[in-house]
């Protein structure tokens, strides 16, 4: 408790000088001025900049002041502002992010696996080698279906398309953001503090430095019952950004970010939802209530791990009267270790014992691509290119032991596989074109393809024996893209789509001694239609149809060996997996005073006909694992004048999904039940925007949904829950110079 006061002071005297410093400068983002001033929104799905009402695709927009009164600090906060887009939360698991749009996703243990849900920021391909921090963000754009033609093999589902604030050359300003809350103030059921930061200084009259950074010091979600201690969660990250606009025709930026995080005891990982009696009994005895919302484990030896990730690019664009030219230079390295070996189930009374070894990984992402595009108000717009990756990643041998105590107090050992080193090499080249040609006033047609060949390998050796084996996946796909957009009027545009989206193929990698194997590339067919329009003078209302059916869909299937324990998790193909259903979302400003962003998706995502599960029942039909087949969303903040330089604000921050499915089986206690998460913030701030001061409260019910779910854990069930589990209650500070 002393070191979270220590905080605290430094946070409140941090804010308090922020607060009373002269104002100089507003920092506001472009997409903010132009969300309060009802102005077009404008987003760069399609490689350039245009309206989003003009844009025949369904996206999703979030500005960064709706980003910031949602308190969506990091990837795993962006399903709250999109119905399509879950994030699946899970240690190890998570490609690229783990996301899923329509209920389309990629969940793999697999080393070498590639997301379905690409995620970009600044125009830069994150692969695997992913960032996780979101602060000083302009807007993120959610681009759903398949995006093959202009953003590559890893978004068969879509794409998460992030863009920072560029530095403004105009003038120097700064920012101090803080959000603090305390584990049992307030009802809060950890403790978390969050504090960002921004300056921005002009170099000359053409060129500008802006340099952000955050810390986020999180204590819990869950807590070892041996020691009293709540897990230390914390993460550091810094930004920079140089801009340098050359000349009329040529603009530079240079961007480099780095990370750096550490986790306590496995982090958020598994505690226990449900056990035997015998194994209740024990896990009582050292403080463990198994149970929904069980935040407890008991381990006497804990573990850390810590990761580290930083990147860079190099970005030119030239305006070559007919065509602007555009080249992206850019590489990428995450690394990951644990320096000690580890229990999975984190009870030491229990018999049975799964424990991983220490380990260690590492990501290496080049990538080079190359755009030229025509005027935007050509009779034919276009945009073509060539894109190149090479992403490595190399995979250290980790022990993974089995053992189980007897009654009569002897320990045996069934498994004891000392883990391999893999080297997975993932190559890919692709040229790509899209164009819009505009066949009269009203009509436009859309045409677009994308070839890609590659190359995935993956060198392994064994560390028990020195095996070595050998895999190699050549890829060579075309993805492509068409339809028609209408202007039904001024502000009602109407379009309709068809769609081949390609992923890459993923080479498995079991537990040695078993081989890998190939799982083969995901291929989406998808079809939209949808409408745009206008209202109130500025908001966006986008209704969407949409119907994908998918070849070779990469499952991962997870069982828990009835005789030794033991999780074992395989890459699968699935084919026929379908998505279909309809989306409404209305987003922008509805009034001078009031924000709003809501969205409804009914997603029919299903097993085709006649999938035996994990449990042996035949699940054809049912909905997929991880996707909600309702669900809604609701953030808005309205502001009324309390004097002449001070306004006060509400916010409302909700969200209702109806049941999650969370293995391929059809035990109802492998499932979530439908529910609400509601949470809010309510505050004043000054007329120019340059300070306010709330309280907020997230998942004000406490409603505890986890992140995973699995069965046959420990004779029990497991389960992983997030900090979107619980309630948190605090304060939130922010002020601008």
């Amino acid at each position: 408790m002393r070191k979270f006061n220590i905080t605290i002071a430094a946070l409140a005297s941090a804010s308090a000088i922020a607060l009373t410093a002269p104002a100089m400068a507003q920092d506001a983002s472009p997409q903010a001025a132009a969300e309060d001033a009802n102005s077009d929104i404008i987003v760069t799905a399609q490689r350039r900049q245009e309206k989003v009402t003009e844009v025949p695709i369904s996206i999703t927009v979030a500005s960064q002041a709706q980003l910031e009164r949602q308190q969506v600090n990091n990837l795993n906060d962006l399903n709250r502002i999109a119905p399509a887009l879950e994030i699946q939360s899970a240690p190890s698991q998570n490609t690229g992010g783990g996301g899923s749009i329509r209920g389309i996703g990629t969940q793999s243990f697999s080393p070498g696996a590639v997301a379905s849900v690409g995620v970009v920021v600044d125009q830069v391909s994150q692969g695997n080698a992913n960032i996780s921090d979101l602060f000083d963000v302009s807007r993120i754009e959610v681009l759903k279906g398949p995006q093959g033609t202009l953003f590559g093999l890893t978004t068969s589902a879509g794409v998460i398309n992030i863009t920072t604030n560029a530095p403004d050359p105009t003038q120097f300003s700064g920012r101090l953001r803080t959000e603090v809350s305390d584990q049992g103030t307030a009802g809060s059921k950890y403790g978390q503090q969050v504090i960002q930061g921004v300056i921005n200084v002009p170099v000359s009259t053409t060129s500008a430095l802006r340099v952000s950074g955050m810390a986020n010091l999180r204590q819990g979600v869950n807590r070892n019952a041996t020691t009293g201690d709540w897990n230390d969660v914390n993460r550091y990250a810094v930004r920079g950004r140089y801009l340098w606009n050359v000349t009329d025709d040529l603009t530079f930026n240079l961007l480099g970010d780095w990370s750096k995080g550490s986790a306590e005891n496995g982090g958020d990982f598994f505690t226990f939802l449900s056990n035997t009696p015998a194994n209740t009994a024990l896990l009582n005895s050292c403080g463990i209530t198994p149970g929904e919302g069980n935040q407890d484990f008991c381990i006497g030896n804990g573990l850390r791990s810590r990761n580290e990730s930083w990147g860079g690019s190099a970005q030119l664009e030239y305006d070559a009267g007919p065509l602007t030219l555009t080249s992206i230079t850019a590489y990428r390295k995450s690394e990951t270790s644990t320096a000690t070996g580890g229990s999975i189930y984190r009870a030491d009374p229990l018999a049975s014992t799964l424990r991983s070894g220490p380990t260690a990984s590492n990501i290496r992402l080049f990538t080079q691509e190359f755009r030229a595009s025509s005027p935007s108000n050509s009779t034919f717009e276009y945009t073509v290119g060539a894109f190149y990756s090479n992403q490595k990643t190399v995979q250290q041998p980790e022990r993974f032991t089995i053992s189980v105590r007897l009654p009569n107090g002897v320990v045996i050992r069934p498994v004891d596989s000392p883990g391999a080193l893999n080297e997975i090499t993932d190559e890919s080249l692709a040229v790509f074109g899209q164009g819009t040609l505009h066949a009269t006033d009203s009509l436009r047609v859309i045409l677009g393809g994308r070839y890609t060949g590659g190359r995935l390998s993956l060198d392994r050796t064994d560390a028990g024996n020195g095996a070595k084996s050998f895999q190699i996946l050549n890829v060579d796909r075309v993805s492509w893209r068409t339809g028609l957009q209408y202007d039904v009027a001024p502000s009602l545009m109407a379009y309709a789509t068809a769609s081949r989206g390609f992923k890459g193929g993923q080479i498995a990698v079991p537990t040695a001694p078993l081989l890998p194997y190939v799982v083969q590339p995901e291929v989406p067919m998808s079809y939209e239609g949808g409408v745009k329009a206008t209202l109130f003078g500025g908001a966006v209302l986008d209704f969407s149809l949409f119907y994908s059916k998918i070849k070779n869909f990469q499952a991962q299937e997870c069982i828990v060996n009835p005789i030794t324990a033991q999780l074992v998790c395989a890459q699968t193909n699935i084919d026929g997996v379908k998505t279909r259903g309809a989306e409404i979302n209305l987003f922008g400003r509805i009034s001078d005073r009031l924000s709003l962003n809501t969205g409804f998706i009914y997603t029919k995502a299903t097993y085709p006909g006649g999938f035996i599960g994990n449990d042996g029942s035949n699940i054809g039909g049912k909905q997929l694992a991880y996707s909600p087949r309702y669900k809604f969303t609701l953030s808005g903040e309205y502001e009324q004048p309390l004097t002449s330089g001070l306004n006060g604000f509400l916010a409302a921050d909700t969200i209702w999904k109806s049941r999650i499915r969370y293995q391929n089986t059809s035990r109802t206690e492998e499932t979530f039940r439908p529910h609400w998460t509601v949470g809010g913030r309510v505050g004043v701030r000054s007329e120019d925007e340059r300070y306010s001061v709330g309280l907020f409260v997230r998942n004000l019910f406490n409603v505890n949904e986890p992140s995973i779910l699995q069965s046959n854990f420990g004779s029990g069930l497991g389960v992983i829950y997030g900090p979107q589990s619980f309630r948190q209650v605090g304060l939130q500070l922010d002020a601008k110079f």
